[in-house]
């Protein structure tokens, strides 16, 4: 077994995305991704806040002595993945690299203009490189030799961060790729646009993921309190009330990612929330149709969403256990990725789940109170139960047998 080693260049600069500096950041994720021991090597040593801040998430850096080559002393077994200084990655980034040098035995490596930002190096290429003091010089020795492969990753967020430009916009497409990016749905994105700035401010005000989910909580009981009075003041408030929630569901996914510090425990949380808030809306829609006329139909079609959404949520929690219980908050990316994928009725699968994903209500339910018509949300919403219900149940085949979601972390036997 070769030992697969990360070893990160300090960029020793205030830079932080998220809260965390570049460096502690590709520690956190080297970790996550299997990589043992993390390596960090600088100019000088790696300030007492950042070790601090990385011991207290359970990893123990080793620093490299600045006097010598960042390699030297490493042993013939061992293997590296070796991240360049200014370089902001996704986790996936890792994972994909590693994964297509397959332990193979040939180098690796990631490059922007010209510039290395991520390198696999063999333990039998070590030797080529172990004098040399940047990620470039090795890359540079690697490419004279012949010795080293390109890799692309398309579709991967792997940027060098110029530190003349600061990182706010940086900051905010990094969240809005972890988060889906272009594959999300319209009223999603529209959401994006409130939850990112928020999320900014939280990550910088200390919040937690809990801390904004069950803020979110807080402002979906509010807001079903007021829908279910029925005025027309009372609507419109507990509408923007509902779409505030809905921008704490959003954020406190991005807060979780941003910081590193997305877990099984957080995934389930949140859904639970999320289908929590369903039901609370569902009930307060129909308490205020009750002084409607057709309070009838109201009430069947609220029995009918009922229902439907019932079937959903069991089936989904059932399927997010079965094909996703490593990284449960994978489950929606990976099972939507496949579904778009496959045939025709798939993708209207795909579309399908879109009637009565949280994102969708909160737009119809702002736009139905302000023209004071927030009772038709249950014909909707049941419409939409039944749909999404036969929908969901037509694909769990299909999404046990091709949606699988493992652990991110992943070593290479040499």
């Amino acid at each position: 077994m070769t030992t697969l080693t990360a070893l990160i260049f300090d960029d020793e600069s205030s830079i932080a995305v998220g809260g965390l500096t570049l460096t502690e950041r590709a520690a956190l994720l080297a970790h996550r991704a299997g990589l043992s021991p993390v390596c960090v090597w600088g100019i000088r040593p790696l300030d007492r806040g950042s070790d601090a801040r990385l011991r207290s998430r359970g990893i123990s850096v080793v620093q490299r002595p600045s006097g010598c080559a960042p390699l030297q002393g490493s042993g013939d077994d061992e293997s590296f993945v070796v991240v360049g200084p200014h370089v902001l990655f996704e986790q996936a980034a890792l994972v994909y690299l590693i994964g297509c040098a397959g332990g193979n035995g040939s180098p690796v490596a990631v490059c922007e203009a010209g510039v290395a930002r991520l390198l696999y190096l063999p333990a039998g290429a070590v030797a080529d490189v172990r004098a040399c003091r940047s990620v470039d010089e090795m890359v540079t020795n690697l490419t004279r030799q012949g010795a080293v492969r390109a890799l692309s990753l398309e579709g991967v967020f792997c940027r060098r961060v110029d530190m003349a430009k600061g990182t706010q916009r940086v900051e905010r497409d990094y969240i809005r790729h972890l988060n889906g990016g272009e594959d999300e749905s319209f009223f999603t994105k529209q959401i994006r646009r409130f939850s990112v700035p928020l999320t900014s401010r939280l990550v910088r005000l200390g919040a937690r993921p809990s801390h904004v989910t069950v803020g979110g909580l807080a402002l979906a009981v509010a807001s079903a309190g007021y829908l279910a009075r029925g005025s027309y003041g009372a609507g419109v408030l507990g509408g923007a009330l509902y779409y505030m929630s809905m921008v704490c569901d959003c954020s406190d996914g991005e807060v979780a990612r941003l910081t590193v510090r997305d877990s099984r425990f957080g995934a389930w949380f949140e859904t639970i929330v999320d289908y929590l808030t369903y039901f609370l809306v569902l009930a307060a829609l129909t308490v205020a149709s009750q002084n409607r006329p057709g309070v009838e139909t109201y009430r069947a079609a609220a029995a009918v969403a009922l229902v439907g959404s019932v079937v959903v949520a069991v089936v989904a929690g059932y399927l997010r256990q079965r094909v996703a219980a490593a990284d449960p908050g994978r489950f929606d990316e990976a099972s939507a990725h496949a579904l778009a994928s496959a045939s025709s009725v798939h993708r209207f699968a795909r579309w399908g789940r879109q009637w009565i994903k949280r994102s969708t209500v909160a737009h119809l339910i702002v736009v139905l109170a302000l023209v004071n018509q927030l009772p038709v949300l249950l014909y909707l919403w049941a419409f939409g139960a039944v749909v999404a219900s036969i929908v969901i149940l037509a694909v769990e085949p299909f999404v046990i047998r091709r949606v699988a979601v493992a652990p991110a972390g992943r070593t290479i036997d040499g």
